[in-house]
C-alpha cells in the first residue's frame, strides 16, 4: 500500500491538499508529508524505490536526505551541494498518481 495514512480537513465542500510545507523521512522507507492546510500523508516508498529512477533512494542515508523545494520533494547527491540527483523529485501530482490504485 503506497499510502497508509491520510490525515485531511475538508475545505467548504471539497477535500484540499495544498503546497507541501514539511517532510519527515522514517526509517522504514515511507515519508509524513506535511501541507499547508493541516493535511498529512504518510506515503510508503518501499515499492517506488525499486523502480528507475528512484532506485537511488535505497540507501536510507540518501533517502534520509530529502528536502522540500517548491512544490516538490527532491534528493540532493550528498557529494555534490546543490545538485539534485536527476530526476529524483517528486511532486504533489506524482504522489497522488501513485496512490490512485
Amino acid at each position: 500500500m503506497l499510502i497508509e495514512k491520510l490525515v485531511y480537513h475538508e475545505i467548504g465542500e471539497g477535500f484540499h491538499i495544498g503546497r507541501i510545507i514539511n517532510v519527515t523521512p522514517n526509517d522504514d522507507y515511507t515519508l509524513l508529508i506535511e501541507f499547508e492546510q493541516g493535511n498529512q500523508i504518510l506515503f510508503n516508498m518501499q515499492r517506488i524505490i525499486k523502480t528507475i529512477p528512484y532506485n537511488a533512494l535505497n540507501d536510507l542515508e540518501r533517502f534520509k536526505n530529502v528536502k522540500v523545494e517548491d512544490k516538490a520533494l527532491c534528493w540532493y547527491d550528498m557529494g555534490t551541494p546543490g545538485q539534485t540527483l536527476m530526476p529524483v523529485r517528486l511532486t504533489i501530482d506524482n504522489i497522488l498518481f501513485a496512490i490512485r490504485d
